[in-house]
């Protein structure tokens, strides 16, 4: 209905038009923080924050039992996903609780790596510095463009980024191979046996061998992440510019 300027001037005028509630939002189920915070989901990412921070209190000391600790937390990763689909309980604070969890994790895994291999240490930092900075750009640019989560696709990003976010397999595998190849060098450290054979005088191990399987998926994991921080500072950027140019 058209409101001539005589009934935009008298709120009584207006009042005999009142505005019917939405049918949609009438009928919507209502949560409450406490709800959401306790989404099941969200408890298993809980419990992976939990097993997390007692395996790196162990982690110099207890190796094995710190193997245990961290592949539970790790395979709850796939858990606390695959209950927010079946629940249909995904939730923006569960999405960042994932990736905040993977985030802290790995660079706390790398912290424990350049203590144990003084050597690459510097190596280390860097992987932690390129690892935290693309994920929380990847998370900070999905959010400023009101994506529910940062694994949705992009047609404006790389291919190989779009096909390791959208493709379940892909992702599997990449983040199998990235986080084994650093778990078999902290094993290898603590384990020398089995093993297998002798290289110009270094005796390779079943867990430095299991590495260097794992390296491709490691090195592309780095380049994926390479990808990332860029797409992410240029959807930032692209996005500053247009609000400029509002």
């Amino acid at each position: 209905k058209i409101i001539s300027l005589e009934e935009k001037d008298n709120p009584l005028q207006q009042q005999e038009h009142p505005v019917m509630p939405s049918t949609q939002n009438k009928n919507k189920k209502t949560i409450t923080t406490t709800q959401l915070f306790l989404y099941v989901p969200n408890l298993i990412g809980y419990a992976r924050v939990l097993l997390s921070l007692i395996s790196f209190a162990i982690a110099l000391d207890h190796p094995f039992l710190f193997i245990i600790l961290y592949a539970m937390s790790f395979l709850l990763d796939a858990a606390d996903g695959h209950a927010a689909r079946m629940l249909d309980q995904c939730s923006l604070f569960g999405a960042v609780l994932d990736m905040v969890t993977d985030r802290f994790s790995t660079a706390a895994l790398l912290l424990i790596l350049s203590h144990l291999y003084t050597n690459w240490m510097v190596a280390f930092t860097y992987l932690n510095v390129l690892d935290l900075v693309s994920h929380w750009l990847r998370m900070y640019s999905s959010l400023m463009i009101g994506s529910q989560n940062h694994k949705e696709g992009n047609e404006s990003h790389f291919w190989l980024l779009r096909l390791y976010y959208t493709n379940r397999i892909v992702l599997g595998i990449v983040c199998l191979g990235n986080e084994f190849f650093y778990i078999f060098l902290y094993v290898a450290y603590f384990f020398q046996n089995p093993a297998l054979f002798s290289l110009s005088g270094y005796v390779v191990s079943l867990w430095v061998f299991l590495a260097g399987i794992c390296f491709p998926v490691f090195f592309f994991k780095q380049v994926l992440n390479v990808i990332q921080l860029y797409n992410a500072a240029n959807d930032i950027v692209a996005h500053e510019v247009h609000q400029k140019n509002l």
